[in-house]
């Protein structure tokens, strides 16, 4: 018998059955599921083919993103989309500059497919910005495409590149002879005109989004990819990775996603409750909090502070857990020790006791024999 094989995403088992565990979470990334009267009269049509939901879906978000719909891919949440990319494109001899710290997915995808990946890092002290050299450097003397893999808003800071940055590191994927793809799931927590979307801004790129973030829909699991102009001819090709992996969406969830959708300015309440009632708290505790070291990003519900001598995440969390009843996310998940990353898409009270929590704990934690 073969051993188990190690394995790749072991950030997932822990947020499905550990992250989520305490009187006061702090560890989600994305807003709670909204109420569902939104979709009252929607009904369940078992005999609707999911062709046409998957069309009529497609074109809204066309709409949407001011792109034509042969250039939009409906996909199984954003992670269908990464695992398409992954297996179009991640193939030996293609290298890959994968944003660290990063969403473990990220990490995991090239080597799945048989592609080499080197990080692509991110540093603290650089505002969490890549430099678009370091790509260049990754790439050189390399026998085969070089594609770079990242995040904007990044996952796990919440730090935004601008378009600027965006355009130089595609042109180093450019010179390359690969891609730029820009995971976008947290781009929806932004406004309309702070958005930065990768395909919009140069021809070998693509964005994917999700409605499972900023619209807490991560139940109906739908996603997309947009793909930038030189890579629009990819289309039939990526369609046909998508029927061979899973087929199609449900069809329920097609026509669901089609009414979020068309009701994102009521599915956005939440997260402007969240904005005016608790950021500015969680802003303060971020800044003030003796020990936590932090850059605040301007939009969204999660940073990656810096804790003061922290050496082991996993074990502080599992301490937090018990003797505190707060959660929140080992930096280890995102390939960085001694980071925390912490979310404030709660109500403001739960934040307050939250955070107030996890101060004592961190105290408690340093002052262990």
């Amino acid at each position: 018998m073969s051993p188990h094989p190690t394995p790749l995403f072991p950030y997932m088992s822990w947020a499905q059955n550990e992250s989520w565990i305490s009187a006061y979470s702090l560890s989600q990334s994305g807003l709670p599921a909204p109420d569902a009267s939104f979709l009252e009269g929607l009904g369940i049509d078992l005999a609707q083919a999911p062709a046409g939901a998957r069309q009529a879906l497609t074109e809204r978000l066309g709409e949407l993103f001011c792109v034509a719909p042969e250039r939009v891919l409906v996909t199984v949440g954003a992670s269908a989309a990464m695992h398409i990319v992954a297996a179009r494109w991640f193939r030996a001899p293609a290298r890959v500059a994968v944003e660290t710290p990063s969403y473990e997915a990220l990490r995991s995808l090239p080597g799945l497919f048989g592609a080499e990946s080197r990080p692509l890092v991110r540093d603290f002290a650089e505002g969490w910005k890549p430099d678009p050299a370091a790509a260049r450097e990754t790439f050189a003397g390399h026998n085969g495409p070089g594609h770079i893999f990242l995040t904007n808003p990044h996952n796990p800071t919440g730090a935004k590149l601008g378009e600027a940055e965006i355009v130089a590191l595609a042109a180093e994927a450019e010179r390359a002879g690969g891609l730029l793809i820009s995971g976008e799931a947290y781009g929806e927590f932004l406004p309309n005109e702070e958005r930065v979307h990768a395909f919009a801004l140069a021809p070998n790129t693509l964005s994917i989004g999700t409605l499972t973030k900023a619209y807490g829909l991560g139940a109906l699991r739908i996603g997309w990819m947009i793909l930038g102009e030189g890579v629009s001819h990819e289309y039939a090709a990526l369609q046909d990775l998508a029927f061979m992996t899973y087929v199609d969406a449900p069809t329920v969830s097609l026509r669901a996603g089609l009414v979020a959708l068309n009701s994102l300015p009521l599915l956005l309440g939440p997260l402007r409750r969240v904005e005016a009632e608790s950021r500015p708290t969680w802003e303060r505790w971020l800044r003030e909090t003796e020990g936590v070291e932090a850059l605040v990003p301007e939009r969204g519900i999660i940073a990656f502070p810096r804790i003061a001598g922290l050496e082991d995440g996993r074990a502080l969390v599992r301490f937090l857990q018990s003797e505190h009843s707060v959660d929140v996310v080992p930096g280890e998940f995102f390939g960085a020790p001694g980071f925390l990353r912490v979310g404030c898409g709660v109500p403001a009270e739960t934040l307050k006791e939250g955070l107030a929590r996890l101060t004592e704990g961190l105290a408690a934690w340093r002052t262990r024999a």
